[in-house]
């Protein structure tokens, strides 16, 4: 096995137990100069076959200047998640069944 699948692996283990537990995480994904906090509510296979990350995020880097709001992130892209005691409340807009979403790994 890869070390990047280990990695994408563990990150993705990493999510999920945040997701599950309401923890906020920052993360960090490549390319970028900062991190962000996010509250994680899923990752999904998108059309293209790249899991991604569905989140709301809070705070810190964005790449189009709107740091607040939900996110699609390429899980692949993602260098390092740290899981924070603080939790979040998941959002009541958040509709697992939009239509934007393919096949989901797991939500809340």
């Amino acid at each position: 096995m890869s070390l990047e699948y280990i990695n994408l692996e563990n990150i993705t283990k990493q999510l999920h137990e945040a997701a599950s537990s309401r923890s906020i995480c920052s993360i960090k994904l490549q390319g970028e100069n900062g991190y962000r906090m996010i509250h994680t509510h899923g990752i999904f296979m998108s059309r293209q076959k790249k899991l991604t990350i569905v989140c709301w995020q809070k705070s810190g880097f964005s790449e189009k200047g709107s740091p607040e709001g939900y996110k699609n992130l390429a899980l692949e892209r993602c260098e390092n998640v740290l899981v924070l005691s603080r939790k979040f409340v998941k959002r009541r807009d958040f509709n697992p069944n939009g239509e934007q979403y393919g096949e989901w790994l797991f939500h809340i």
